[in-house]
């Protein structure tokens, strides 16, 4: 099977799902292409991240004439010839979907929104059904929507009455075990380290800088370490760090995960989500999560079993410090989290339920479309 992957969207969790994806499927024998864009926060090490047999094609689908790009992208899509085409995240699932019109009839077209656009909560109703008509522009192009969240595909069948697959996201089986002089949910002697707090994602107004902020100042008075794994928004980041949040910047994918699993507690702060890959990593690490109420959020996390959520800041603040403090309920959240992971999240699960959407959907459209024979 040819699949040809379309990421616009190149850093933290959609790139790690693609990344485990595509690498599966070279694995598997599948011939695989990403077609892929660059933000500032996309690794430098690109490459490193998939199997040396997937092949990386570069489309720039930030910053020229959306014109350009849809050529481009139509060019490289149609002289692929895919059986699959996979679309990740809301803008190069417009772009794709778009550009493709009334070509490929013989691809099966899919498309994982990675938390649509429509499910943002910082704007009104207005503009999320102005969301809304966009995707329905772009439906024209038959395609089957890929929810990852029961949240987000609630989300897809009140905006756009259609239905969509479920298939929950999943982590690269190399993260499953805490490193081996950390044991999970175990804080570390206090006299070599503070207990830390950490989070990693995009400063920006989703993932609530805001909230984590407030909530790292009312530890002002107690030793404890707040840390944020990336960057973005300037004035978000003086917020932060205002706060006595240190904040690194983007950092290489293992860099990233070994700070996570050597935190006491993985924070979330997050207004809304699709499904975080961050938390999963953090639950597979043994790292125990304290997230807001939010959709994605709640979908990955069940209360005081694999993890704990709130809705306020002094809520997250008196569970951060039960965590800190008792260590069986910290104990029992970490084993819970991790044997969790390691099965409903688990890499077999994901790429066995996502080829088999494959197939069922180039069935569908090559039984609409039958090759006639002489």
């Amino acid at each position: 099977m040819k699949v040809a992957h379309v990421i616009e969207s190149t850093a933290t969790g959609t790139l790690a799902v693609v990344s485990t994806l595509a690498t599966r499927l070279a694995k598997e024998g599948h011939e695989v292409y990403v077609i892929y864009s660059v933000r500032d926060e996309t690794p430098k090490n690109l490459r490193a991240m998939f199997h040396r047999d997937v092949i990386l094609q570069y489309v720039q689908m930030k910053g020229p004439p959306v014109t350009s790009i849809m050529t481009e992208l139509r060019k490289q899509i149609i002289h692929l010839k895919p059986d699959v085409v996979h679309m990740h995240s809301s803008f190069a699932g417009f772009l794709g979907r778009v550009s493709t019109l009334f070509a490929l009839p013989e691809t099966a077209f899919l498309y994982s929104p990675h938390c649509i656009s429509f499910m943002r909560t910082d704007v009104g109703e207005v503009k999320r059904y102005c969301f809304a008509a966009l995707e329905w522009l772009a439906g024209l192009k038959n395609c089957a929507y890929v929810g990852c969240s029961e949240s987000e595909c609630s989300a897809i069948r009140r905006y756009l009455r259609r239905e969509a697959v479920l298939v929950e996201n999943a982590i690269d089986c190399a993260v499953a075990f805490p490193p081996e002089n950390r044991q999970p949910g175990t804080i570390q002697d206090r006299s070599k380290k503070r207990p830390r707090i950490v989070t990693v994602g995009g400063i920006r107004v989703q993932k609530n800088p805001r909230l984590f902020a407030e909530i790292a100042r009312s530890f002002e008075r107690e030793d404890v370490d707040f840390l944020w794994i990336g960057d973005g928004d300037a004035s978000l980041r003086r917020t932060l760090e205002d706060a006595g949040v240190r904040v690194t910047g983007w950092l290489t994918r293992a860099d990233a995960i070994d700070a996570v699993a050597h935190a006491d507690i993985y924070l979330s702060t997050a207004s809304w989500e699709g499904m975080p890959v961050s938390l999963i990593e953090a639950m597979a690490l043994g790292t125990p999560v304290v997230a807001s109420e939010c959709a994605g959020n709640i979908d990955t996390v069940h209360h005081d079993s694999t993890g704990v959520l709130y809705r306020t800041a002094p809520q997250a603040t008196a569970l951060i410090s039960r965590i800190l403090r008792d260590d069986g309920f910290r104990k029992n959240l970490s084993r819970r989290a991790q044997q969790e992971a390691s099965s409903r999240f688990s890499e077999d699960r994901f790429f066995a339920n996502m080829v088999r959407l494959y197939s069922v959907q180039l069935n569908r459209i090559r039984n609409a479309h039958p090759v006639l024979s002489d």
